[in-house]
Order: C-alpha cells, then sequence, then structure tokens
C-alpha cells in the first residue's frame, strides 16, 4: 500500500468511527444521543487508538472488536483490511476465522443433544462411536467419557494439520482419523492435555447420533437459532470470499486451508455474532434460548482443575479474580489466526477481539486487558491452561533409569528407549537409531517433558517431514505413559503413544 493511500485509508476509519463505535440499530441516532449514554458511559477512544496505531505501523491487519455490557453490545467496530488484496475493509460484521474459539460452539452443538435426551455428557464416548472407536492399550477406553472429551482431559493426545486446496484430499473423516490417532496417551482424567482429537471425537459423536454431518448440524442447532447469521462453518465455500483473509507476521496473505480437525477450529463468525453468543452463554433474555439455563450452567461446570486454580469445562476454560469473580473465556490461535472471548457472567460483561493475523495474540490480550479493567479495576487475565507450570526438571525415583516400549500410532509401531541418566541428562532413542540427547527437560507436575529428533516411520511423519519430537510423559502402575508430538513448529502436529517398562539393572 502506498503511503498516500494508507493516510486516505486511515482517515477513512476515523471518518467512520463515530458510526461503527455503536450496534448498527442505534448508528441512526447517534447525533441525536450523547456519545457517552451510546458508550453506556464507557469511552473506548484510548483502545481505538490503539489498534489504529497498530494497523498504521504494519503491525496489525484486520481487527474487530465487540463489548456487550448489561445485555447489550455497546461497542462493535472493525479496523484495517479483512482482505487487503480485494480491498475489503473488516467491519463487525466480517466473519473472521475462529481457530479453536470454534470449541465452545461445537461444546454447545453437543449440549442440545444432551438436552433432548440422546447421550449423556458422563457416557462413555465409545457408546456414541460406531468402528472408529477410542482405544487404550490398559484397558480404559470406556472411561473417556464425553465430557472429558469436551475439557481436554480424556488421554486423548494433541494433533493438528493444515491442508492447503491441492492437498484437501489428504483430509481424514472423523472416523478415519480416529482409527488412525485415536488412542489414549493417559488415563482418562489423570492430566491436562490440550486436545483437537477430542473435539473431533464429539463432531462423529454428534453426526453419529442424528445422521447429520457437523458443519450442518451447527449450523442447523446454534447459528441459525441464535441469529449469528455472519457465521458460518468452512464447508459453505460460497461464503469464504465474505470473511477474513489470513496473513502472516509479516503481513504476506497466507494461501487458504483447511485443518485436520475442523470441529474443534473451522467456524468463521464475526465480532458482532460472537458477542451475541457471549450474552447467550451469560443468559441474557434478549436473546433467543435453545439450552435452559440448566444446561448452559452444565457448559460452564469446571471439569479438570490445574494447580493455578484455572479449570477446563464442556469447551471453556473458567478462572476467577482474587474477588471470587468468575471468568469464563476461550481464545484460538494458528496461522493467520488470534481471536480471544472473556465473559464475567455476574457482572454481565464480554470483550472479544477478532484478528487474521499470526501474531495478534498479544493485541487481542492487551485489548481486552484494557477494556475489562475499564470496567473492573480488578480485572487480571487468566492463564488459559490447566496444566502445571513447567518448572527445572529435578529426576525422581519414578522416572530415572532406562526405559524401553513401543511407539504406536498413525500406522507406526517402533521399539523405543529412553535413558534418563540425571536432572541434566537424557537420551532418546528410535527403533536402534543412535539416540538423540533430550533438550528442554521439564516437569509440569509428575510430568517429564522434553524435545528429542527423529523420523517416525508412518505415513503421515513420513509425508511432512515433521522431526522435532515433543516428549510428555507420566508415571503409570510403574511403567511411563504418555506421547510424542511430531511437528515442524508451523502447520504440523502428529501425535504418538509411549508406553515404557523399566529395564532391569
Amino acid at each position: 500500500m502506498t503511503s498516500l493511500a494508507r493516510r486516505e485509508f486511515l482517515s477513512s476509519l476515523l471518518f467512520a468511527s463515530a458510526q461503527s463505535i455503536v450496534p448498527a440499530s442505534m448508528q441512526g441516532t447517534t447525533n441525536r444521543k450523547s456519545r457517552a449514554a451510546v458508550l453506556d458511559k464507557h469511552d473506548f477512544g484510548s483502545v481505538r487508538r490503539r489498534i489504529l496505531k497498530e494497523i498504521a505501523g504494519g503491525a496489525a491487519t484486520g481487527v474487530a472488536v465487540a463489548v456487550a455490557h448489561n445485555g447489550k453490545i455497546v461497542w462493535e467496530e472493525g479496523f484495517g483490511w479483512a482482505n487487503r488484496e480485494a480491498a475489503l475493509k473488516a467491519t463487525a460484521r466480517t466473519p473472521f476465522s475462529l481457530a479453536s474459539l470454534t470449541k465452545p460452539f461445537t461444546a454447545t452443538t453437543l449440549m442440545t443433544l444432551v438436552a433432548e435426551g440422546k447421550l449423556s455428557l458422563d457416557d462413555s464416548a465409545n457408546k456414541h462411536l460406531a468402528k472408529s472407536k477410542i482405544v487404550d492399550k490398559n484397558g480404559n477406553a470406556d472411561a473417556a467419557t464425553v465430557r472429558l472429551l469436551g475439557a481436554h482431559a480424556s488421554g486423548l493426545p494433541s494433533i493438528f494439520e493444515e491442508y492447503d486446496r491441492v492437498e484437501a484430499h489428504l483430509a481424514l473423516s472423523p472416523e478415519a482419523l480416529l482409527t488412525e490417532y485415536g488412542c489414549l496417551a493417559y488415563p482418562p482424567g489423570s492430566c491436562y492435555e490440550y486436545s483437537n482429537i477430542g473435539f473431533a471425537a464429539l463432531g462423529a459423536i454428534a453426526s453419529r447420533v442424528t445422521g447429520v454431518e457437523f458443519g450442518t448440524l451447527m449450523t442447523q442447532r446454534v447459528l441459525t437459532p441464535l441469529g449469528l447469521d455472519d457465521s458460518f462453518f468452512d464447508t459453505r465455500v460460497a461464503r469464504l470470499s465474505t470473511g477474513a483473509a489470513r496473513y502472516d507476521a509479516s503481513g504476506n496473505p497466507i494461501p487458504y486451508y483447511t485443518t485436520s480437525t475442523p470441529a474443534s477450529g473451522e467456524l468463521y463468525a464475526s465480532a458482532h455474532d460472537l458477542a451475541q453468543f457471549a450474552m447467550f452463554n451469560m443468559k441474557s433474555r434478549s436473546r433467543p434460548q435453545i439450552l435452559d439455563d440448566r444446561w448452559i450452567d452444565e457448559l460452564h461446570k469446571p471439569v479438570f482443575s490445574g494447580p493455578s486454580g484455572v479449570a477446563t469445562t464442556f469447551g471453556w476454560f473458567i478462572g476467577h479474580l482474587e474477588s471470587g469473580v468468575p471468568v469464563i473465556f476461550k481464545s484460538g490461535g494458528q496461522r493467520g489466526v488470534a481471536t480471544a472471548l472473556y465473559m464475567l457472567p455476574s457482572e454481565n460483561l464480554a470483550c472479544l477481539v477478532l484478528t487474521n493475523r499470526s501474531d495478534g495474540r498479544e493485541l487481542c490480550s492487551s485489548v481486552c486487558n484494557q477494556v475489562l479493567a475499564s470496567f473492573l479495576p480488578e480485572w487480571r487475565q487468566p492463564e488459559e491452561t490447566s496444566g502445571p507450570a513447567p518448572s527445572k526438571f529435578v529426576v525422581t525415583p519414578s522416572l530415572d533409569g532406562r526405559w524401553q516400549g513401543t511407539l504406536t500410532n498413525g500406522g507406526a509401531k517402533m521399539r523405543v528407549r529412553l535413558n534418563i541418566e540425571s536432572s541434566h541428562l537424557a537420551t532418546f532413542e528410535l527403533d536402534g537409531k543412535p539416540a538423540e540427547k533430550i533438550t528442554a527437560m521439564y516437569s509440569e507436575g509428575i510430568a517429564f517433558t522434553g524435545v528429542s529428533a527423529g523420523l517416525i516411520d508412518s505415513p503421515d511423519a513420513r509425508r511432512t517431514g515433521a522431526k522435532t519430537l515433543k516428549i510428555k510423559l507420566i508415571p503409570y502402575k510403574g511403567m511411563l505413559a504418555g506421547r510424542i508430538l511430531a511437528t515442524d513448529f508451523k502447520s504440523v502436529t502428529l501425535p504418538y503413544v509411549l508406553s515404557l517398562n523399566r529395564v532391569p539393572a
């Protein structure tokens, strides 16, 4: 963009701000009402200036913000480019890719089936899966419940892979994905492990129970009834041209891609629609009701609590401010996407930020923090994890020594050896190949984590060349149980399950 074009664009943003800073339904009355009344007595000018500065400096491409308070949207606005190449400006009604902020919508879709008695959150997931069932070498598979799947505590590991238009045929159906990667790495309920596979399983369950493709089911049961007209699951390719394109950290466009687990991250929604969804979750009576209050409470009920006090729920995270005020929240992030939504139901307050940049996470956090602190001075952003904070690794009797066993999942079956010699030295060996040193060793509660290297003998690992191996193991019945994530730190994370026995001295 030329400097002249940029000045003209920023001028148009400033001119439009008086209109776009309030809901569309109120824009015609802006000149007849005081700005303070329209903004619910909050002035968001400093936040707006911060966002405009980021865009002018090239640190952001497109941004959309919304704030809901006391059952109404008190601010919604778009900034910058939704699609710079198509000269499409971002507005409060522009659909942005949500990434993992899709998960609460997936959980809500499942909860409508629970409310109708079609399944229970405490059913074994396998009860509602057909041939592609969750498996476990230690016989714990049926303990992986629907609730645990949605709370990242089922024992299933993580997964992520991008597919461009040429590679789209490589994407597996949810059932095929479970056949390849649906093996538990940990006993259900034993530890927190963020798991897109868990949400792929939820999508498969919902489709099996209803006979309806998941994107269509979410539209029928959540998006349309709540009036979220800007929002769509990305299987509706005809609507992609209305949505925000994705950009890397340098502002370069990223070609369109889908992912290996659509139910975990492929919803597009506008800031306006996401604010409406937040008000539904805060039980605003002005919103259409697709669930009774008891089922909304069930969505927000803590499932797995971490040492910091932050807990997972069925689709969300929940923490508390020092005064005890609960905060329900979720964010999303992948290449070309950073999103965040925070809700304080007791204050009837929500703030959300959507961006179409890989490096937008800090902007999302800082905007939400500034806005929410203006309403509630005690506001502090909770950390989005229920796992223990990493600490310096100190070897324990349950971890030290030599271990051997198998690595499986994704078509792999390999012999492996692990040698933890001390708090500073450990090695990992794949199928008799030279042992590789484990670096970045940490303790996460009872878990041992570290990073090694090697090529796993599976079709997906060979195809993608993912050779960085992220290890996480926990002691279990005298063994070590866990996973390796083979990753390229960019667009591929493939999970492999480890089961190791101690080698006698």
